[in-house]
């Protein structure tokens, strides 16, 4: 076997000998199916995440030469409520309003029930929800919760309780968070594997709320381009941290503009999702592009049909963090 040296790329480490990949999971650092990965070096990650590269090396060569590889530091947080029947809870959260936090919430759905699992979202932005109008489901305003999409994924939202999606709710914090509880506590969910829960922006109550009380398993962050959008995000990166929830992955969306001769363009500026990855420890799943069939597809209802690269690669590499966590989860406890 050829020993693994501080220049290959992180990547080409996990494809030649995929039992590595708890190394690097054990020191925080991203997985083989992030971009950063496909770009980075042994040297380059051990160095960004503060880990002597002779430490990181020595325990990548005993792995690959088939010794007993470390236990990742990731466990399922225990929750102040939980909910039998549902199998696992992920939050998507941005930190920062605009960023495109529900539109990921709903590719993450996608995604996971493409793979043939049982989808449910729990929007809980409830002073401002999109997610009804994104599934087409602004017919089924004031009828049981949750209604269900063409694709069979749950959803509960407070515009499917309100007379009409334009009505808005003036609600004060407590009241907000109250609702966010309801929906996980007092609604016929049914068995489902996986919960995605749209978050509203900030760091205040309602999303404090779902981090506190919810049995979440890991977040998603959402962020664009702009230095001051990865500022802010930071804070929620910061917050979720100190709580001791997982950060599962980061997703850039609005992230560049492809130009018909192949090549892009990059409106809101260079990539920041590097400095996010090194802030979270978690890797990159996508970088999503703007993209006019997304805004179409969203205003009629019909997010289902979207199907692209940007897509694709992030139900890859959000089926690889999943399932690795998943199994992680349930070995443990």
């Amino acid at each position: 076997m050829d020993a693994i040296t501080a220049e290959m790329l992180i990547r080409e480490v996990v494809r030649s000998h995929p039992a590595t990949a708890r190394v690097f999971a054990h020191h925080g650092m991203p997985c083989a199916g992030c971009q950063i990965a496909a770009a980075e070096t042994v040297a380059q990650g051990a160095a960004a995440h503060g880990i002597a590269p002779a430490l990181l090396l020595e325990e990548l060569n005993r792995v690959a030469a088939g010794g007993e590889a470390p236990a990742t530091t990731r466990t399922r947080p225990p929750g102040k409520l939980a909910r039998e029947g549902i199998r696992r809870v992920v939050a998507v959260m941005s930190g920062k309003g605009g960023v495109g936090k529900s539109l990921v919430t709903g590719l993450c759905a996608l995604t996971t029930r493409r793979a043939g699992r049982q989808v449910g979202i729990l929007d809980g932005d409830i002073t401002g929800p999109s997610i009804p109008r994104m599934f087409g489901l602004q017919d089924a305003r004031r009828g049981e919760l949750p209604a269900v999409s063409r694709s069979g994924i749950r959803i509960a939202s407070m515009n499917l309780l309100l007379e009409s999606e334009e009505q808005p709710v003036i609600w004060r914090g407590p009241l907000v968070s109250g609702a966010l509880r309801q929906f996980f506590t007092d609604l016929e969910w049914g068995e489902l594997d996986y919960l995605w829960v749209d978050l509203p922006p900030g760091t205040s109550d309602a999303p404090l709320t779902a981090l506190q009380a919810l049995p979440l398993d890991g977040v998603v962050m959402v962020a664009t381009p702009q230095a001051l959008a990865g500022m802010v995000v930071k804070k929620a990166i910061r917050l979720v941290q100190e709580l001791g929830v997982p950060i599962l992955g980061v997703v850039e969306n609005m992230s560049y503009l492809p130009l018909p001769d192949g090549t892009i363009l990059e409106p809101f500026g260079p990539s920041t999702a590097r400095e996010l990855v090194l802030a979270s420890g978690a890797p990159l799943l996508a970088r999503v592009p703007l993209d006019q069939r997304i805004a179409g597809l969203c205003d009629t209802g019909r997010i289902e049909e979207y199907r692209s690269p940007a897509a694709e690669e992030l139900a890859v590499n959000l089926g690889s963090v999943l399932e690795e966590d998943l199994q992680e989860v349930e070995k443990d406890g």
